[in-house]
């Protein structure tokens, strides 16, 4: 029976078999594997959707090798109780295989054990052998194989780099059995990789962006780009949520101005400005641009950047026509609502929240 072809434009890596897989030695044949099937086919991979009913693992392997899928585990092996730890030792066991990165469970580090670690390699040889376009990671053990963190609630839906090709990791779909609630967010993911499926090279849009500006370049970049832009993306960074640091402005998902007004330098706050005369005259710019007619779009602009702008500074923000946390909450009103949530879903980059240097969290 064959899972995988010679050429794939994808391949799902799961974890490890359950009591199905190992009775007949082969991946994703009981509720999890099925349960996988119905989201793929929901995402649009084209295979027949089973219904509910549809419970025999004989039948299972039919459909799979119907389906030709190019389905992976990173252990071909089922370990005691569906305890997948049982396959790691502790960092100072003898057992462990340092050559393979560290897993963390609970507080501890733990490597994979000598006696599975040919699995993982197994898995590897695969990997070059078929040149997938997109790797669909299953839940944490497969974020792990690739050599990435498994932290799969963090890099989930978002496009990750390897060393093995483009992955988009997702829940396994034993966690979809046992939390319902993320069934939904699976489904999207497994939609998203199947469109990054198309091609092996990650594509984010080509855009320009004014960094350092001058004053001249602020009014500059207005009457290029923004004045007569349909849609104007805003957005505010504040210190401590006193203070505006920096606000962003687009004009459309190419280009784009940003304006400072303070920045950190070995943990002290300075002015980006040479004076207050010339911050004056940004803050002008800032109010001509908030106040124009051209239409505008922001992730909670309405709750918190228009209502920040004209509490603490006097300046109204007009003209809002979208606020996409508030258009979230009309389409899926179950979901969460955050920028990173709603990028992992819909953008073509990468988990930007994680590569940024400055992590307080009260400069946001």
């Amino acid at each position: 029976m064959v899972y995988y072809a010679v050429t794939t434009p994808f391949v799902l890596i799961g974890e490890a078999w359950g009591e199905q897989e190992a009775r007949f030695a082969s991946p994703f044949l009981g509720p999890a594997g099925q349960e996988l099937s119905r989201m793929l086919s929901q995402a649009g991979f084209g295979n027949e959707l089973l219904p509910y009913n549809f419970t025999s693992a004989a039948r299972m392997m039919y459909y799979w090798d119907k389906c030709k899928f190019p389905l992976l585990n990173v252990f071909d092996a089922r370990p005691e109780g569906n305890n997948v730890e049982l396959f790691f030792a502790p960092a100072d066991d003898p057992a462990a295989d340092r050559r393979f990165p560290v897993r963390r469970f609970g507080t501890s580090n733990y490597y994979v054990c000598k006696s599975m670690s040919h699995h993982v390699s197994a898995l590897h040889a695969k990997l070059a052998d078929l040149k997938p376009n997109v790797i669909i990671a299953l839940g944490n053990t497969a974020l792990w194989a690739l050599g990435l963190p498994a932290t799969i609630g963090k890099l989930r839906g978002n496009i990750v780099e390897s060393k093995h090709g483009k992955v988009i990791p997702t829940y396994h779909p034993a966690n979809i059995l046992r939390n319902w609630a993320n069934r939904t967010i699976s489904v999207l993911d497994l939609n998203k990789a199947r469109r990054e499926s198309a091609y092996p090279d990650i594509r984010v849009p080509s855009r320009i962006i004014w960094p350092e500006p001058t004053i001249e370049d602020l009014y500059t970049w207005w009457d290029q780009h923004g004045k007569t832009c349909s849609l104007l993306a805003f957005d505010i960074e504040t210190v401590r949520k006193t203070q505006v640091a920096e606000i962003g402005i687009a004009s459309s998902p190419h280009m784009a101005l940003h304006i400072p007004f303070v920045y950190r330098d070995d943990g002290q706050y300075i002015s980006y400005w040479p004076d207050l005369e010339t911050e004056a005259a940004a803050w002008d710019f800032v109010r001509m641009v908030c106040e124009s007619p051209v239409p505008k779009i922001g992730q909670n602009v309405v709750q918190y950047d228009a209502y920040f702008m004209a509490k603490a500074l006097g300046i109204p923000v007009l003209n809002i026509q979208h606020d996409t946390m508030t258009l979230a909450h009309a389409w899926q009103p179950e979901l969460q609502k955050s920028l990173g949530f709603l990028g992992s879903l819909f953008l073509t980059e990468r988990e930007w929240k994680s590569i940024r240097i400055n992590t307080d969290k009260g400069d946001d």
